[in-house]
């Protein structure tokens, strides 16, 4: 990977083809650094959206390839940002730092293994940022001013809830990796005349939540109105609770896979999914050769799980390997390239297990995952668990306190009586369940799994302990077609006995 920075140039130092003047200093791209560098150096990364204009190549820093129209005017609102950082009345103050990394400037323009490595290495490049300056623009800045004022600011109107869940830097693909890994945090605008043109983000996250939570109560809506309504933002939520966790636990990979997922993709460019994923799983620098296909970005992003002990990429869409051995693996040469069974934040089972993801070892039998627990095909389901799935899908009033009552995921109609196997697959659905529709029949659920599995051989179910939904447990299938075991993953629904998880040979 290369480091490159927007840097000022020493007075009285000589111009030098593609310095640009900004706020009456030159300014120049420095580098690339070596490693030895890079420890040392202190620099602010900028974060912004490009938006559909651009300017030629050689229009700003002599840049070898068309950029974007907003990256000049993102670099200007960065400089002035950080120059308000490190006033003695902005708290918490900061030291005066002016070197910056923008992406249009500092990746390697032409393309090659430089660019391509440093494209990997976004974790590494964020994480390594004294902060992260977000420039944004348009009516969000207003509403992001106003969450700054006041001790207790009051939660978003509907309306603005509305203008914050159409904005681009919200929705966008990047979006995620860049909030996780940075240390600190800013917002600032390019809008002109703005009052406070500088506001910590952790304010901002802190109010969504709250707005969404205070929505849900007035509007009598559950998870569902949310993802009908304001998905962007219900991820946007999602993030800040991996931001207050960041250095303290490791995110595991389904929980990236499925919160980047959901954001906006530009179809052009599929890759930026997966080397979102990479930059939010590691903050280690990609200084081997690097990945130039969809194929090998999603077997390098395994590869580094595995080192992880960490294969919660299995609960995934793809079709899995014909290799002997790797036929529980997602076949990285499929079309579905890690794409989560379904799109779903997980909790924490048990307080012992916090920070598990699903782990595997190998012995001189094979290759081992850990923690499944073994699931018992029936005829009917347990009337306990279909009450537990009940409350959880359309909520529940407290029978010692009425006047308690618990949202659902859905908002059950007047007069109605909900069918819960009907809503449950509509929400499946909902979150990026693509899968079988026809369930398999547990003792205590519903094993929805991403193949059809009716009338196959020796078919086995698992679901896995360590990784939680509140309705159930990423899972896995296993059976044999022709006497050649196959494999995919699934979504349980349901509860889980009190057993110990086991662990499963992977044949």
């Amino acid at each position: 990977m290369e480091l490159n920075l927007v840097v000022p140039v020493e007075p009285g130092a000589m111009r030098e083809r593609g310095d640009e003047e900004i706020k009456g200093r030159l300014w120049r791209v420095t580098g690339p650094h070596s490693p030895e560098q890079i420890k040392h150096l202190k620099f602010h990364c900028i974060s912004y959206v490009w938006g559909p204009g651009t300017e030629e190549a050689g229009s700003f820093f002599d840049c070898k390839r068309p950029i974007s129209d907003k990256t000049r005017l993102a670099l200007e609102a960065a400089i002035n940002a950080a120059e308000l950082l490190k006033r003695e009345d902005f708290r918490p103050q900061i030291e005066k730092i002016e070197a910056f990394w923008i992406d249009a400037l500092c990746i390697p323009q032409l393309e090659g293994e430089s660019r391509q490595a440093t494209l990997e290495s976004m974790g590494y490049i964020y994480s390594s940022a004294v902060s992260v300056i977000v420039v944004l623009q348009g009516p969000i800045w207003g509403i992001i001013e106003a969450a700054a004022a006041g001790q207790s600011p009051s939660p978003f109107p509907l309306s603005e809830l509305q203008v914050l869940e159409q904005d681009k830097w919200i929705t966008r693909v990047w979006t995620y990796q860049e909030l996780v890994n940075g240390a600190d945090t800013y917002f600032t605008t390019i809008n002109p005349g703005v009052g406070t043109p500088v506001v910590q983000v952790q304010r901002f996250l802190n109010c969504v939540g709250a707005s969404l939570n205070k929505w849900k109560k007035e509007n009598e809506q559950g998870e569902m109105g949310v993802l009908d309504n304001f998905p962007h933002l219900n991820i946007l939520e999602e993030a800040l609770g991996d931001i207050l966790m960041n250095g303290y636990l490791e995110r595991t990979a389904l929980g990236i896979l499925s919160n980047i997922g959901l954001r906006d993709l530009n179809v052009n460019f599929p890759q930026n999914r997966l080397l979102a994923c990479l930059g939010a799983l590691t903050k280690e620098a990609s200084w081997g050769a690097a990945s130039n296909s969809l194929e090998q970005l999603a077997d390098k992003l395994m590869e580094l799980c595995e080192a992880r002990n960490d294969y919660s990429f299995i609960y995934t869409s793809d079709e899995r390997s014909d290799e002997m051995g790797l036929r529980w693996r997602p076949n990285s040469n499929g079309p579905a390239h890690l794409i989560p069974v379904i799109n779903w934040y997980s909790t924490i089972p048990a307080f012992d297990l916090i920070g598990t993801t699903q782990n595997a070892h190998r012995d001189e039998s094979g290759f081992w995952l850990d923690n499944l627990i073994r699931l018992r095909p029936s005829a009917s389901i347990d009337l306990h668990a279909v009450k537990q799935i009940e409350r959880y899908l359309f909520g529940y009033q407290d029978p010692d306190n009425p006047t308690h009552i618990q949202i659902g995921i859905f908002k059950p109609g007047i007069g109605e009586t909900p069918d819960w196997r009907e809503d449950l697959l509509r929400f499946l659905l909902k979150i990026g369940f693509t899968g079988c529709r026809e369930p398999q029949i547990c003792e205590m659920g519903l094993f929805y799994s991403q193949r059809d599995i009716w009338d196959l051989e020796e078919v086995e179910l698992f679901a896995a302990s360590s990784i939680v939904w509140k309705f159930g447990n990423p899972g896995l299938a296993r059976w044999k077609e022709h006497g050649i075991v196959k494999y995919c993953a699934g979504v349980y629904a349901g509860l889980l006995k009190e057993e110990q998880g086991e662990s499963v040979l992977m044949i």
